[in-house]
């Protein structure tokens, strides 16, 4: 089912009062996007029957409409993870273009922070892997040194700790005055959708190799599991939930751009004002300085560039690599108390011989990767490949539709309506005529963008929370 979605001009609108909010006189950008809003959430309401015939009737719309969007159940901070090559509120460039509307200058912090909802993106290494990403996120929200873990820093030969962070959220699974845990939402887009559901899974059963290998009173919270109630909902936004064809399809290209990307990276953020503006944060590899304490890269800085590529399990090409993210993502399973959405996109279309060329309104730089993903012609089953057909060229140019989509080897459904939504299964949300970087702000209009984003908040911040 499509999503209802009006939008509203400047000018005085004057239509069906079933339809659209009417007669309303508005100038300015922010009473533009109330409108918006307002408007999603009374046709929403209109169609899920949220609210009986008898009370629209004897209510004007408009005012209707603000009281049914003011009602939350519940109002979670939310985290984001960005994506591969992303930046959060930490680095100097968040502030110039923030990771959430940088595109068309709607920042969504500020616009949650209107609607009374905490808001973070914090800073992640922007190539790392999964694991030392959630490493980072877990000592952005509950404050101290990053810790990458014994066993696994020994394993891969990195350093095991990292920078250090004040807690953004201090009081993150405490109980409030009512006895209730105070959770957040996680929300990923890109790479950081696939981070966002290893950081869930960590947190639900930790890691026992840690366990194992760390005394009791050094382990990090994040390897001991049991905090599944801590996370009222899991969103991935164009999240490769099932790694991307472009790992196949350029495979002999895939290492000497990774070198010569590294090499950049290396150059750029050895240096503290470089870092301070746009930080890949790699300095637990030697690869890049860090910044907090002044030290250097590595003497042999590009050794170590060679050993992260080299090492396949702890870094993002294995990570985006479909059949070694299926191995890794196994035992990833839906917890009965976390409500999971995917949203998704396609921005391309079939020419006749079935090649998937884009959309002439996409992202320009995504448009030389779509055209490649789009003439992926499949591969076979062997020791360093799964089998994949040429159903995976469809994508949003970047991101493949097979990958950004539910997890299909997960429990999902397709969205119907909110009233139908339930824990512990992935919702599959309608595909949207959207490019990768729609989700940043790319080709979309303020009042779409907006309406978007209030959209997912309603709708997380009016499921009842679990496990309290």
């Amino acid at each position: 089912m499509k999503r209802a979605r009006v939008k509203l001009t400047a000018a005085a609108v004057s239509v069906d009062p079933d339809t659209v909010v009417g007669g309303l006189f508005l100038w300015g950008e922010k009473q533009i996007m109330l409108a918006n809003r307002l408007t999603y959430v009374y046709n929403r309401a209109e169609r899920d029957t949220c609210i009986p015939n008898e009370k629209r009737d004897r209510k004007g719309v408009f005012e209707m409409a603000q009281q049914y969007a003011m009602q939350k159940l519940n109002n979670y901070p939310v985290v984001v993870f960005h994506g591969f090559a992303g930046f959060g509120e930490d680095e100097l460039i968040y502030k110039v273009a923030p990771y959430f509307g940088w595109i068309n200058n709607v920042n969504i912090k500020k616009y949650y922070k209107d609607l009374g909802t905490e808001f973070y993106c914090p800073s992640l290494s922007s190539v790392s892997s999964m694991w030392d990403r959630c490493c980072e996120m877990y000592a952005h929200l509950v404050g101290g040194t990053v810790d990458y873990g014994k066993a696994h820093s020994e394993k891969y030969g990195h350093k095991r700790f990292g920078r250090t962070y004040e807690a953004l959220i201090p009081d993150w699974g405490q109980l409030d005055d009512e006895g209730k845990i105070k959770k957040i939402n996680v929300m990923g887009h890109s790479y950081g959708g696939p981070t966002v559901r290893y950081f869930v899974h960590l947190m639900t059963v930790g890691d026992e190799a840690e366990r194992a290998a760390t005394p009791e009173d050094e382990l990090s919270g994040l390897f001991k599991g049991g905090h599944a109630n801590w996370i009222h909902s899991c969103t991935t936004l164009a999240g490769a939930n099932d790694g991307i064809s472009f790992m196949y399809g350029q495979e002999k290209l895939v290492r000497p751009f990774a070198t010569i990307g590294l090499i950049d990276v290396s150059f750029m953020d050895s240096t503290k004002p470089v870092t301070k503006f746009y930080d890949f944060m790699m300095d637990e590899w030697g690869i890049t300085m860090n910044p907090q304490t002044g030290e250097k890269r590595a003497k042999n800085w590009y050794q170590r560039i060679k050993d992260y590529i080299d090492c396949m399990d702890d870094n993002c090409i294995g990570d985006l690599t479909i059949h070694r993210f299926r191995e890794r993502s196994k035992d990833w399973e839906c917890q009965p108390n976390i409500y999971y959405f995917a949203y998704y996109a396609t921005k391309t279309k079939p020419n006749k011989k079935g090649y998937y060329f884009p959309d002439g309104r996409m992202f320009f730089v995504l448009k030389p990767f779509c055209y490649l993903v789009g003439r992926y012609n499949g591969t076979k089953a062997d020791a360093n490949h799964c089998e994949t057909g040429i159903e995976w060229r469809e994508s949003d140019g970047l991101v493949n539709v097979m990958s950004g989509r539910a997890p299909r080897t997960k429990p999902w459904t397709p969205y119907t309506c909110d009233a139908d939504i339930k824990p512990g299964v992935w919702i599959d949300m309608p595909i949207e005529d959207k490019d990768h970087m729609s989700y940043c702000g790319s080709g979309e209009t303020k009042e779409a963008y907006s309406t978007f984003f209030y959209e997912m908040l309603h709708r997380i911040c009016n499921l009842p929370a679990l496990d309290q």
